[in-house]
C-alpha cells in the first residue's frame, strides 16, 4: 500500500490522555515520597523519646495525607490511558499496513475482542470494526475532511461502547 499517511486527531488525543495520566501519577508519587521522607525524619526524632501512640498518630497522619492524592485512582486512570492508546495505535497500524479491509477487520477483532465476546454479538462487532477500518482508510487515503474525521470518531466510539458493554473498562477505569 503506497500512500501518504495522514495523522488522525484520535490517536493524538489518546497520546495526550496518556501523557496527562503519566504526569498526574508522577506528581502524586513525588508528593507521596516527600511525605514518606518527612515521616521518616519525624519518626527518627521520636525514636527513644516518643511513645507508641505518638508513632501510631504520626503514621496515621502520613497515611491520611498520602490518601488525599488518590494514587490508586490515578494508577487506574493511567492503566486505562495506556490500554486505550495501545488499542488505538494497534488498530491504526493494522488499517495502515493491511490492504484488505476484511483482513484488517479480522485482525482488529482478534486484538480487541476475545472469542467469548464475539459469539453473541459477532455481527454487531464486525460491522463496527469494518466501519472503523473503512472510515480510517477513507480519512487517511482519500481525504482528511471534517466529515471523514467525524466518521472515524463515531465508528471508534461504537467500538468503545461495545467493549464497555461486554465488560471492558471505559476511560475512567469503570466497567
Amino acid at each position: 500500500m503506497d500512500f501518504a499517511l495522514r495523522r488522525h486527531h484520535l490517536i493524538e488525543e489518546a497520546k495526550v490522555e496518556l501523557d496527562v495520566a503519566y504526569e498526574e501519577v508522577k506528581r502524586a508519587e513525588q508528593k507521596i515520597m516527600e511525605f514518606e521522607s518527612l515521616y521518616n525524619q519525624k519518626s527518627k526524632h521520636l525514636n527513644g523519646s516518643g511513645s507508641a501512640d505518638q508513632l501510631h498518630a504520626l503514621m496515621a497522619e502520613k497515611e491520611a495525607q498520602q490518601d488525599q492524592f488518590g494514587i490508586d485512582e490515578l494508577y487506574t486512570m493511567q492503566r486505562v490511558a495506556i490500554q486505550r492508546f495501545a488499542q488505538i495505535s494497534s488498530v491504526f497500524t493494522i488499517v495502515h499496513s493491511v490492504e484488505s479491509t476484511p483482513v484488517a477487520a479480522d485482525l482488529i477483532r482478534q486484538i480487541l475482542f476475545r472469542a467469548d465476546d464475539t459469539r453473541a454479538r459477532r455481527v454487531e462487532i464486525d460491522r463496527a470494526i469494518r466501519d472503523f477500518a473503512g472510515n480510517l482508510r477513507a480519512y487517511s487515503v482519500e481525504e482528511s475532511t471534517i466529515e471523514n474525521d467525524r466518521k472515524v470518531r463515531d465508528s471508534w466510539n461504537a467500538i468503545e461502547v461495545l467493549l464497555q458493554e461486554i465488560g471492558r473498562p471505559d476511560k475512567r477505569g469503570t466497567v
